[in-house]
């Protein structure tokens, strides 16, 4: 899956493995600066939200003022939400921002994306974006998992 950013939209839709966003109809790849990351973070019924910091998956950290974070809402309850805000953090611009929920045995929730906008010569964050899911407890069945797919790019495109 590629993803598009550009100034009228910023589409991301189911998990992918492409490691390319297509800016303001300009394609770029690994060789520009480009990084997509895939994690996958257990959650616990009565745990903290837990969330993800580069190098850090269960602190409730952001980077800088994107993020993905999951919160029990309910006991078993999970309430994901996620935003790319086009910060700059840790040398890469934070440009799209997917989540959704998953566990063998089930279908995936929904796969909601944040992804911010370019017009050429500034970018505009993405809106907050959430997904909502309910946790099988029934004995013998695996944690939930809360994915994040992250994409960064270098600072200096537009």
């Amino acid at each position: 899956m590629m993803i598009t950013v550009g100034a009228t939209s910023a589409v991301a839709a189911e998990p992918g493995t492409s490691d390319s966003v297509v800016v303001n109809g300009t394609t770029y790849g690994p060789e520009d600066g480009v990084v997509v990351t895939l994690d996958s973070i257990p959650v616990i019924p009565g745990s903290e939200p837990v969330g993800l910091e580069l190098g850090n998956p269960y602190a409730r950290d952001t980077w800088g003022s994107s993020y993905a974070i999951s919160a029990e809402i309910a006991y078993a309850w999970y309430r994901g939400t996620a935003k790319a805000a086009a910060n700059v953090y840790a040398g890469k611009r934070i440009v799209g921002v997917c989540i959704w929920y998953s566990q063998v045995g089930r279908a995936n929730s929904q796969t909601v994306c944040s992804n911010a906008s370019s017009n050429g010569s500034s970018w505009t964050p993405g809106g907050e974006v959430a997904v909502g899911w309910a946790d099988n407890l029934s004995d013998g069945w695996p944690a939930t998992q809360f994915n994040i797919r992250t994409t960064r790019v270098d600072p200096g495109i537009y």
